[in-house]
């Protein structure tokens, strides 16, 4: 008989759901032994053991690997991309809550992106007697936005501002689509939620990956789309949101 992994070490929450998230893959993927997935794998059964019940979280690249393992390329390429797109969203909010605490007590309303009222995340800073000027023009942009955030309860890194305000930028060259807009306009195999969108433009969260952030970048240029003589440009804003993005993950503490 099996024998069974059992439940995950840690507290009810955000990491108890991406730990549970992992072994309901193993289990929908032939239920394997800690012993059959290390020697399929190559990956040690502590390797395995650890990633599927904690309590520490594994790194994301090793996350990534193992889904992918549990889905390999012929079994579906959308089927594999899908599954490793849930594991990785699961796999940074289960870091957000053991880097920065329980979102209990976060504030659960997140305003909708229009495209006349420009978005603004300083609530913190008000309550600190930090008065912020509502009326900001784009060469206070970069000085006033996104210095912190509330949902983290530090500060951005310098890495997470340059990336934030690299979307908020191209996003500005869009058109200012509306998050409702972009929403519906997604892909069925890259769905976004409108909160979601809200929170990368607002620079309360970073994107799991590139590819679904390259989607949400692809609908929003249809709003106002490049000339051809402008295109290469637009190819070249989007390469740096990119390296943006894999700076901040770096420069975010483990």
């Amino acid at each position: 008989m099996k024998r069974r992994i059992g439940e995950p070490k840690v507290p009810t929450g955000l990491q108890y759901e991406f730990f549970q998230l992992m072994q309901r893959h193993v289990l929908n993927q032939g239920d394997r032994s800690l012993a059959a997935l290390s020697k399929g794998s190559g990956w040690s059964r502590q390797t395995w053991h650890k990633a599927l019940r904690g309590p520490e979280l594994p790194n994301r690249d090793l996350v990534k690997a193992l889904v992918e393992h549990l889905f390999p390329e012929q079994d579906g390429v959308e089927i594999r991309h899908r599954m490793v797109e849930e594991a990785l969203a699961a796999w940074t909010a289960a870091v957000d809550e053991r880097t920065f605490g329980s979102r209990t007590d976060r504030s659960e309303s997140v305003p909708e992106t229009s495209a006349t009222k420009p978005l603004v995340t300083a609530e913190a800073p008000e309550r600190r007697g930090q008065p912020v000027d509502r009326s900001l023009d784009s060469r206070d942009f970069e000085e006033n936005l996104f210095r912190w955030n509330p949902a983290k309860e530090r500060a951005n890194l310098p890495e997470e501002i340059r990336f934030f305000r690299l979307l908020y930028e191209y996003y500005l060259s869009a058109g200012q689509p509306t998050v409702r807009w972009v929403a519906a306009r997604m892909p069925e195999e890259s769905p976004v939620t409108r909160s979601t969108l809200s929170d990368w433009l607002n620079g309360r969260s970073l994107p799991s990956s590139y590819e679904r952030l390259q989607k949400v970048l692809e609908v929003m240029r249809q709003k106002q789309p490049v000339s051809d003589s402008e295109l290469e440009a637009d190819v070249s804003e989007q390469q740096k949101i990119q390296t943006a993005l894999n700076d901040a993950w770096h420069a975010r503490p483990r």
